[in-house]
């Protein structure tokens, strides 16, 4: 067999190793994006949302779900202008997702507070020092 001939043999070879490798991964999308977060983080400040809902979003479950009731009684007395969003979304690794969570009012500066979701067997929990992040901020503590 020529050199060449086994040349290209190994590059077939690595080129098809390289397709399944790639065809193997997990599908684009697999880890939450922006709006995901958004929508995680609402029901999380949704008292309205049920506790099994929003315990389900946390990793420490039902234990971090004071933080989040002291945050929607303070939005809820917040002024008419205060917002907030998820903002720099990062995926640093394939079971890891972090971003800030970003309030305003408007007048002053904003303010962020670092998250972070961990993939537990295909769903994204908010991480407990996340949720210790805003427990301080908002006065429950860790």
């Amino acid at each position: 067999m020529s050199k060449n001939r086994k040349m290209l043999g190994t590059l077939a070879i690595g080129v098809g190793a390289l397709a399944a490798w790639i065809g193997g991964a997990a599908p684009a999308g697999a880890a939450p994006a922006a709006p995901d977060l958004h929508a995680k983080v609402a029901t999380l400040l949704d008292p309205g949302a049920g506790t099994a809902a929003r315990a389900a979003e946390l990793a420490d479950g039902g234990a971090g779900l004071a933080t989040f009731d002291r945050a929607a009684a303070l939005i809820a007395i917040a002024p008419a202008s205060w917002r907030w969003d998820v903002v720099n979304v990062a995926y640093p690794s394939d079971d890891l997702v972090t971003a800030q969570l970003l309030t305003a009012t408007d007048g002053y500066e904003p303010w962020y507070f670092d998250l972070a979701w961990t993939d537990a067997d295909g769903s994204w929990k908010l991480t407990h020092d996340s949720a210790c992040n805003i427990g301080n901020f908002v006065g429950t503590g860790c």
